[in-house]
């Protein structure tokens, strides 16, 4: 369930399985006031991570021992396919964590994640369903139509460079070793951070605001 107009994700209401017949909200949507201080608390300690094998390699990767220097072709989409597109990153992959309200509404999650790229050097493989949304006074985003995937973000202020979301990039144009592969890897916005969620201890830097 998503919203018709911003494409916040609401909520998923299972079609088989233990909760068939109930609908399972999206977190990143929920009000951080809404939720008690001792049961945020409670949920940093006392979660069930399900579907591990499902895990996106990009989450926790961090960069290895002179990383960084490989050129790789990254692909991805939305969840109809009615948007494709290439991004090739010069000399290393790099990843962002934004913990910011407006991703965590637009992904019903913690926050997205983001990798930078030349503009000159993406290009759309598919544009069926795509719409390029005003989403903020500093950036706009890349959406899909038909499903409201949300596929890149482009910053007023870096008009040569797009930067794609990573939950929308095929798992197979990903290397095998990401983190041998990241030049920069970080956390901005964790002063936005919904109260449930603890950083994990991975010795990255950490940023309260934008950067």
């Amino acid at each position: 369930i998503f919203c018709g107009k911003c494409s916040s994700v609401l909520a998923t209401v299972p079609s088989g399985g233990e909760h068939e017949g109930s609908a399972l909200l999206a977190l990143g949507c929920v009000d951080d006031a809404s939720i008690p201080e001792a049961l945020a608390l409670h949920w940093q300690e006392a979660f069930e991570e399900r579907c591990l094998e499902s895990v996106a390699s990009w989450w926790s990767a961090v960069p290895g021992p002179g990383s960084g220097t490989r050129t790789r072709t990254l692909r991805g989409g939305c969840a109809c396919g009615g948007c494709k597109f290439e991004a090739v990153c010069q000399e290393g992959l790099q990843t962002q964590h934004c913990y910011c309200k407006l991703c965590r509404r637009l992904s019903g999650s913690v926050g997205q994640t983001w990798i930078p790229a030349l503009d000159k050097d993406f290009r759309w493989t598919s544009d069926e369903t795509l719409k390029l949304v005003r989403t903020s006074g500093h950036g706009q985003r890349h959406m899909c139509t038909r499903c409201g995937g949300v596929l890149t973000i482009v910053y007023d202020s870096q008009p040569d460079e797009i930067w794609p979301v990573a939950g929308a990039l095929d798992d197979e144009s990903l290397p095998e070793d990401i983190g041998g592969e990241l030049s920069r890897a970080i956390h901005i916005c964790c002063s936005m951070m919904q109260p449930w969620y603890r950083l994990p201890l991975d010795d990255l830097p950490r940023l309260r605001f934008p950067g």
